[in-house]
């Protein structure tokens, strides 16, 4: 028998990427000029936002260190957000305004919104940003054939008030799907930003193919800036996480659900064990958004007799919560992106299951990139096709073996971060 490894460092690793520099004096601080950055508005809730927010700190905080970067967030539960990120040194959470969605609505019906979009919190705190980070890119791909009018609002109303903007974390398609208008109102505004850092290589020639080239880098997600590198876990496959969301059934319906729930039961038949992992709460449980939701009914298509091999989920969410949940499973099988990064990063196996094509060419980054002494590590395919044969083919193919090499993949190395912050100061953005 093969013994189990011990968590990964990365979860018992302290979650603020405060912690991952050396402590620095107060004196020291203070002495620093001060900088504010704002993030556009990011629901916590969604544990991939809280990686996005975590690891643009990060990122920001590496890249300008001669400053003292303070950052504002905008929320609809501020206390909540204020406890989640409280282990983060400077960070301001702001509470929306009720009545500001009154004032919105009367901009949007006088056609008045894209000269005079307004935050949905007071003023004076975009009003002080030195800087606007636009974050979670892929919110352009999400939209149905329509703008996110509220993203390009940021934007606009930054640069109304001479407030330089960069985005991190991008990921876009969909673009060909928009009205020529439309089309060309997104071009414009995407080459408003300073800097779009999109998170896969496949982005840069889609977006090119746009005319949207001379601001636009690579850098990867920043889920690898928390974790630039791990270890690959080689532990007998015993334990199964699998993430379904509501968004796999908006677009595919029950079909793809049950479709799942006769691939557990057959790993249940054959002796594995299986652990349903949420990414996504929503405080007003909305089946729109939350993937306890969609556990729950994927749970109601496994057969009774299968039940007692299935642990559905249950206590609070939160990256620091989830991510012992996922060490603790063997190989994992999610629709959200970043709860597939979250278990690849701790070393599982890790079957991406798409619903865009954002998960096609994250995998094919990774796969002849940091993964490509490993590509067996991770695969992709549609939400509505996987089948029995493709999942336990993937558990076979990642089955540990005597004569396997350890292997460290890096994502994030010392020389792409120094290139990186030579370019970010190159800049003059701060």
């Amino acid at each position: 028998m093969i013994a189990r490894s011990p968590s990964p460092p990365a979860v018992r690793a302290l979650l603020s990427p405060d912690a991952q520099a050396a402590p620095r004096k107060q004196k020291t601080m203070s002495a620093k000029p001060t900088k504010t950055v704002i993030f556009t508005y990011q629901q916590l809730s969604n544990i991939g936002c809280e990686i996005i927010i975590r690891g643009s700190i990060a990122f920001m905080r590496n890249a300008f260190p001669q400053f003292r970067l303070k950052f504002v967030l905008c929320s609809y539960h501020a206390d909540r957000d204020r406890q989640l990120l409280s282990d983060i040194a400077d960070v301001e959470i702001v509470p929306m305004v009720w009545w500001k969605r009154y004032v919105r609505g009367v901009l949007v019906k006088s056609g008045l919104e894209k000269r005079f979009w307004t935050p949905r919190f007071a003023e004076k705190h975009f009003d002080k940003a030195d800087l606007l980070m636009s974050v979670g890119g892929d919110i352009y791909s999400m939209a149905s054939g329509d703008l996110p009018n509220d993203w390009l609002g940021w934007e606009r109303y930054a640069t109304r008030k001479g407030i330089p903007s960069i985005m991190f974390g991008a990921n876009m398609d969909k673009i060909e799907g928009l009205p020529a208008s439309k089309q060309a109102e997104l071009i414009e505004h995407l080459n408003r930003f300073r800097v779009i850092l999109v998170r896969d290589a496949a982005n840069l020639e889609y977006l090119a193919g746009f005319g949207v080239k001379d601001n636009v880098d690579f850098y990867p997600d920043p889920i690898f800036t928390l974790r630039p590198e791990t270890e690959i876990a080689r532990d007998q496959i015993r334990k199964i996480g699998v993430n379904l969301t509501p968004i796999v059934r908006r677009e595919y319906g029950d079909p793809a659900f049950e479709r799942m729930a006769k691939i557990i039961d057959l790993l249940v038949a054959e002796g594995y064990t299986v652990k349903l992992i949420p990414h996504v709460y929503d405080t007003d449980n909305s089946p729109a958004l939350d993937d306890r939701i969609a556990l729950d009914h994927l749970y109601s298509f496994i057969s009774p007799s299968s039940r007692d091999k299935v642990e559905p989920h249950s206590g609070p969410m939160s990256l620091a919560e989830i991510s012992p949940k996922i060490a603790d499973v063997d190989l994992f099988i999610g629709a959200r992106m970043h709860s597939c990064l979250n278990a690849m990063t701790l070393g599982k196996p890790t079957y991406f299951l798409s619903y865009s094509t954002k998960a096609r060419t994250m995998v094919d980054w990774l796969q002849a990139g940091p993964m490509r002494d490993t590509p067996e590590r991770i695969a992709c395919g549609a939400s509505d096709a996987i089948d029995s044969e493709t999942v336990l083919s993937f558990i076979k193919q990642n089955q540990p073996s005597q004569d396997l090499p350890k292997h460290r993949p890096s994502f994030v190395n010392q020389e792409m971060r120094d290139e990186m912050v030579n370019q970010m100061q190159g800049l003059g953005i701060l």
